[in-house]
């Protein structure tokens, strides 16, 4: 193997020495670059969600406004109509008494439950008497507890209207049942009762 010449000789130390520092170089450097690189994304989709954030608090007051709105529009319909307990009651009477006969059931008395104070509201109750075919029972109870406002039927009592085991209806004709229901609504207490705010 023929020796290098004094210069060729520099000439390649001079050469690893930089290959090497590149080498040294590139071994910081890309690690650095990716995550500079990391960063930049990270703080380009922070400055993306801070812009959202923001776009969404300039909008709460509309937000809340129409929130309002809402509650007041909507959350009305599951509430009895009005405030007074007295009227709320007399209220709650009708909309039983129009759900049972309706569907075939026959009123014979009502009678309304002392209402209770539950917070803002007023939880008033009715108790009816009434007769209606096992049918018409059923489609009843049905129609009180899936109408607008929220009606909830609390207890129930039923009794056969012939207590003779001997009896037999006449062909065609569903024995009636001797029925008594305690149904419950709610309705937002008025102002006045409310300690005179307006």
């Amino acid at each position: 193997m023929n020796r290098m010449k004094p210069w060729q000789s520099r000439s390649l130390a001079a050469l690893l020495f930089v290959l090497v520092l590149a080498g040294i170089a590139a071994a910081f450097a890309v690690p650095t670059l990716k995550l500079h690189h990391r960063y930049d994304k990270a703080i380009a989709q922070q400055q993306d969600l801070l812009e959202r954030y923001q776009r969404m608090i300039a909008q709460k007051p509309q937000v809340e406004f129409a929130l309002d709105e809402v509650r007041q529009r909507e959350g009305r319909l599951f509430f009895l109509k009005n405030t007074a307990s007295n009227l709320a009651g007399a209220e709650l009477q009708e909309l039983v008494r129009a759900g049972i006969e309706r569907n075939g059931g026959r009123v014979t008395t009502s009678q309304n439950v002392a209402p209770k104070e539950e917070g803002e509201f007023y939880k008033i109750g009715v108790s009816i008497h009434f007769f209606a075919t096992t049918e018409n029972l059923q489609k009843a109870i049905q129609t009180l507890e899936s109408q607008k406002p929220y009606l909830i039927i609390d207890g129930m009592t039923l009794r056969p209207v012939n207590v003779n085991r001997n009896f037999k209806p006449a062909p065609g004709l569903e024995p009636e049942i001797n029925a008594q229901i305690e149904v419950s609504g709610w309705a937002y207490r008025s102002s006045e009762n409310n300690g005179g705010a307006s």
